[in-house]
């Protein structure tokens, strides 16, 4: 079963996704960059806000990978109560420092899911040894908002690879950057574990408007949603974050 993700800024926004049944709610700040990063203290209000329904995560902002500071900026956000972490690799390989900067904060129990953007995805798997550092995930994003989708950056057929490759090791997969109602169906077709939206989910369809429940129910009603989930549930969410699944 493939999830919805929605990224929202804001309590009220949480509010608003949560009540039309989205899978996991994203904090970032589309105003500060592809992973802009919301203000601990506005993470950990809007935490405290879903109050555990579903799934949180929680971007840490566009950190260059070898930014000395990395792992702190890991640790601030996790301390929120935020239950992913995600960070985005900013070239087209991993670097050594930002490889030990995931494995120290995975030992460490972190949940993370890494950002990989399209823009630098070459498709030779040049990012696996970020697999085996005690990652919870990967996604596939953009790094533009503005002019192309990632269905526009990368074929299908790349992306199912990558779905495919990273499924290899039982990780969470999702798949995002500025998605259309439109790409839907054909990116079911390869089976990712999320699909991730804001800008289809806000007015005008500009990731930096308020969002609009008409659009939220729009793209909830085309991702299909094959059994009654009770969120609260403390085991699914373990389950959810270890086992690499939404389903």
């Amino acid at each position: 079963m493939t999830g919805m993700l929605a990224s929202v800024t804001s309590v009220v926004e949480a509010d608003i996704v949560l009540n039309t049944g989205v899978d996991i709610i994203d904090l970032k700040n589309p105003h500060e960059g592809a992973l802009g990063a919301l203000d601990t203290n506005v993470v950990t209000e809007i935490v405290e806000s879903v109050n555990g329904a579903v799934i949180t995560s929680a971007t840490v902002g566009d950190i260059e990978s070898n930014d000395k500071c990395l792992e702190d900026y890991i640790y601030k956000m996790a301390a929120t109560g935020v239950d992913i972490v995600k960070v985005g690799l900013f070239d087209s390989t991993p670097t050594e420092h930002f490889i030990d900067c995931i494995g120290k904060a995975a030992k460490q129990k972190i949940n993370l899911v890494i950002v990989i953007f399209a823009e630098n995805y070459t498709g030779n798997e040049s990012f696996e040894p970020l697999l085996e550092t005690g990652i919870n995930g990967v996604m596939l994003d953009t790094k533009d908002k503005m002019s192309k989708t990632l269905r526009d950056v990368l074929r299908d057929d790349v992306l199912n690879k990558f779905v495919k490759t990273v499924k290899k090791y039982e990780l969470l997969t999702g798949l995002a950057g500025s998605l259309r109602h439109e790409d839907i169906n054909s990116l079911l077709l390869l089976k990712p574990d999320y699909l991730g939206f804001r800008g289809a989910l806000c007015s005008e369809n500009s990731r930096v408007n308020q969002i609009d429940q008409y659009k939220i129910k729009n793209i909830r009603n085309a991702i299909p949603q094959h059994k009654i989930i009770y969120y609260d549930n403390r085991e699914y969410k373990k389950e959810t974050l270890s086992n690499g699944t939404v389903a």
